[in-house]
C-alpha cells in the first residue's frame, strides 16, 4: 500500500474538509498525550463527525483540553496551533449535517490532515530535542 502524501489545502473552500482536519488533529493530539488507547476517537467518533459535525466536533474540543494538559512546551503549542487554525477556518459556524459529497471531503480533510501530520513528525521530534537542549 502506497504512503499517503502530504497534500493538505489549508485554503480549501469547504467547511467539511477542514472538519475534517479538526477531527485528524483531534486524533494525533490524543494518540501523543495518552498512547495507544485501543478504542480512540477515530473509533468512537469519526462516524458521527463526518455527518454530524456541530454535535460532535464541540465535545471533541472539549475533551482536547485533557489531552492538551498531559503534554508539555513545543508540542502543547504545535497542537494548539493546529487546532485554532483550523478552528479559525470555521469562521463562526460549523456545519449541522453533511451530505454525501460533504461526507467525502470531511474524510478527504481527515486524511490529507493525517498525512501532512505524519509526513512532519521528524520536525516536530527534532524541535522538541532542541526545545529540551535550550532548557
Amino acid at each position: 500500500m502506497p504512503d499517503l502524501k502530504p497534500t493538505l489545502n489549508e485554503d480549501h473552500p469547504s467547511p467539511a474538509y477542514h472538519c475534517g482536519r479538526l477531527m485528524a488533529v483531534f486524533a494525533q493530539l490524543q494518540r501523543s498525550a495518552l498512547g495507544d488507547v485501543g478504542a480512540g476517537v477515530v473509533q468512537r467518533y469519526f462516524a458521527a463527525a463526518s455527518s454530524t459535525p456541530s454535535l460532535v466536533l464541540g465535545r471533541l474540543s472539549r475533551l482536547s483540553q485533557f489531552h492538551l494538559d498531559k503534554l508539555e512546551g513545543g508540542l502543547r503549542h504545535w497542537y494548539e496551533s493546529q487546532i485554532a487554525n483550523i478552528w479559525a477556518r470555521l469562521g463562526d459556524s460549523l456545519p449541522r449535517t453533511l451530505d454525501l459529497e460533504g461526507q467525502s471531503l470531511f474524510a478527504l480533510g481527515y486524511y490529507q490532515q493525517l498525512a501532512h501530520i505524519r509526513a512532519g513528525k521528524s520536525g516536530i521530534a527534532a524541535e522538541q530535542k532542541e526545545e529540551t537542549r535550550n532548557e
